[in-house]
């Protein structure tokens, strides 16, 4: 995997989830917060939502507050963890969270940890071969899966 350069806008985006996290943290309820910067050099926030029933990940709360503002085009997102007023920690997103931002587009920026260092990736090499359905993969100029014949019992 290529790894991008770490730049001060990547630290100013740490700053930006460790601040709305740090604010709004409740155990429980919000452990996560995340940031993402647009082509525009807007940064917007987000935390994790939790309850019993469902998580719902701090990348697409972020993703989510980005395009309802009317954003389309990301540059980078980092999401952080802090406890008790520890240093922020910065997490690796979650499956389903390469998969969204990916989905987004290949080239964002993705801040995340790997083997205990602070590393920077495009999302298309932080998940080669995304989930692509039919109709995905033919506007991609690629041909579609071919018909399963298998019968049902």
């Amino acid at each position: 995997m290529e790894y991008l350069p770490l730049t001060d806008q990547d630290e100013e985006l740490i700053q930006a989830a460790t601040d709305v996290i740090r604010r709004n943290f409740v155990l429980g309820k919000h452990h996560v917060g995340a940031a993402m910067r647009c082509t525009s050099g807007k940064i917007y926030t987000g935390v994790h939502l939790e309850s019993r029933a469902h998580d719902i990940c701090a990348e697409a709360v972020t993703i989510g507050t980005a395009v309802s503002a009317g954003e389309r085009q990301f540059d980078a997102i980092v999401a952080v963890t802090v406890k008790d007023g520890d240093p922020p920690v910065v997490l690796s997103p979650c499956g389903g969270c390469r998969e969204l931002i990916r989905f987004y587009g290949d080239d964002i920026a993705v801040l995340f940890i790997q083997d205990g260092q602070l590393r920077k990736a495009r999302a298309a090499d932080l998940l080669p071969g995304p989930y692509l359905d039919p109709k995905d993969r033919k506007r991609q100029g690629g041909e579609p899966p071919p018909a399963c014949d298998a019968k049902l019992p």
